[in-house]
């Protein structure tokens, strides 16, 4: 079957409830009839965009509040080593719903729409009989600019949004439906931001609302759902709502990863010194602890849900998968937010699992994992089979308790830089410039326990840190002589994996 042939049989599929199994679209699949149909789990997929790694309890910070994230990490099973495949939203949110890299799925950069062609989690469940629904930052399409970007709703895209039956977009800045449903029913706070309304308008409050208000509907009607519950936090501008504002203080917030000297010999000195930066830079821990309260209202906002599933009596039988699509730099190294600097604070994300008797319960895995293997996990966990073209591994069996090995000895990241900016984006004035080919950089990385090699294409330059003596990264041995053998032998090891990223689609159908 062609790749837009079988695309259009899942659009079909999904619209008319007909399961791919009984259409013999995979010979060894065998999906549930309609008469057990309410036996099959549930899914709820939460994600949250630029947290890092340590924003959490459970993942080490003793400061910052988050229980019910906690209690569901240490109830399940929590990967510390989760890297995205690219620290930006748009590649990293498209390689969780596909399992596939950046540069097979096709988005390559922010700015760039997810192909309508390719199958995501949503689509896949909803052709095997599941109801599908969203609400939050989805960002599978550019919503620049904020507040003005035409995004679909579900009046105005009568067809499933990428596999989502039900979806209510509320994205960056304030945008979406989220930002109409404000400018129709609340005028009064329509130009207000985040931290002058109250916490029932804001983001968070709004996207846990639809996703309990799905879940409620999908069990009153008997149907097994797929949700996905994205919050547009902790996202700058780090301005949540009362009380969460004011929740922790600066003075109580850890110094910043970084040193004087960085600033006189790293890559991106000029951007950590721009005027926007620096500015953020001058009020670090202000922004640090706005964006701790930012993650306890999402963890409240959690806990909203969790309570629902509780009384529904549908816990125990609802799989809850919790990934970042990337980190926050939160001024160490002297930058913020995401970016080309592959740096632990930006690429390193929460991932979790949590289902009572199907995960094991308190294990904390150190092996290297990735955001591709989210599809592949929850697709063997839920009995579903995987489709063509899924690059990520399954990780089903360490989920079990049967192994700690994960698939990976080094995690692939990438951040590309090249192209030109569609002359669609560029304003009146000419200030937005198309980017010039001949001075961009694409920066490619593998990370492994013990090394972080990245190197700089159309340059003779990189970075290699040593984590076992340097684990904050702040000596780059590329260019020392007494590391010339490692880094050979590294750049062996990224050429495979930069090799593995293509498209393996479409299947060869015969030997030539």
């Amino acid at each position: 079957m062609s790749e837009w042939t079988r695309r259009e049989f899942l659009r079909y599929s999904i619209g008319s409830g007909v399961s791919v199994g009984t259409m013999g679209l995979f010979s060894s699949d065998t999906i549930a009839s309609e008469g057990v149909k309410d036996k099959k789990p549930n899914v709820l997929l939460i994600m949250t965009d630029t947290q890092r790694l340590d924003d959490m309890g459970a993942y080490g910070n003793p400061l910052i509040r988050t229980p019910h994230l906690d209690g569901l990490a240490r109830g399940g099973t929590m990967f510390r080593r989760c890297h995205t495949q690219y620290p930006a939203c748009m590649p990293a949110r498209a390689t969780i719903f596909t399992g596939r890299y950046p540069m097979a799925h096709g988005v390559w950069s922010n700015g760039v729409p997810l192909p309508e062609k390719e199958i995501t989690l949503a689509h896949w469940f909803a052709a095997h009989g599941y109801r599908t629904g969203g609400a939050g930052k989805f960002h599978f399409q550019p919503h620049f600019p904020y507040r003005k970007s035409d995004l679909p709703t579900m009046e105005t895209h009568p067809e499933p949004y990428y596999g989502f039956q039900e979806f209510h977009l509320g994205e960056d800045g304030r945008s979406g439906e989220h930002h109409l449903w404000i400018r129709q029913n609340h005028p009064e706070h329509y130009d207000k931001p985040d931290d002058q309304i109250p916490v029932e308008l804001h983001n968070s409050y709004w996207t846990a609302s639809h996703t309990v208000d799905f879940i409620r509907r999908c069990h009153t009607r008997g149907e097994s759902f797929f949700a996905f519950c994205s919050f547009v936090d902790p996202h700058q501008s780090y301005n949540p709502p009362p009380p969460y504002s004011t929740m922790y203080k600066p003075q109580d917030m850890p110094d910043p990863v970084r040193r004087e000297e960085e600033l006189k010999t790293n890559r991106f000195k000029s951007t950590a010194e721009s005027s926007s930066m620096m500015n953020y830079t001058k009020q670090l821990k202000e922004h640090r602890a706005r964006h701790y309260g930012e993650m306890t209202f999402i963890d409240d906002s959690v806990g909203r849900i969790l309570t629902v599933l509780d009384e529904l009596k549908i816990r125990d039988h609802t799989l809850i998968v919790f990934v970042a699509d990337h980190g926050d730099m939160l001024g160490d190294h002297w930058l913020w937010w995401k970016g080309p600097w592959h740096y632990a604070g930006c690429t390193n994300v929460p991932l979790f699992f949590n289902w009572a008797g199907r995960v094991k319960s308190g294990k904390v895995v150190d092996g290297m994992v990735q955001q591709t293997d989210v599809f592949p996990t929850i697709c063997e966990l839920t009995d579903l089979p995987i489709p063509p073209g899924v690059q990520g591994r399954s990780l089903g069996n360490v989920l079990a308790g049967e192994t700690d090995q994960t698939p990976y000895d080094y995690a692939y990241i990438e951040s590309v830089s090249s192209g030109a900016y569609s002359p669609d984006y560029l304003d009146g004035s000419g200030r937005r410039r198309p980017t010039e080919p001949g001075h961009t950089v694409d920066t490619i990385t593998i990370r492994s326990r013990q090394w972080r090699f990245t190197v700089f294409t159309g340059t003779d330059d990189g970075e290699l840190y040593d984590l076992k003596k340097d684990p904050d990264e702040f000596t780059n041995v590329f260019h020392d002589p007494e590391y010339a053998s490692i880094r050979n032998e590294l750049t062996n090891i990224l050429l495979d994996r930069l090799s593995r990223t293509r498209d393996p689609l479409p299947a060869k159908t015969r030997p030539y």
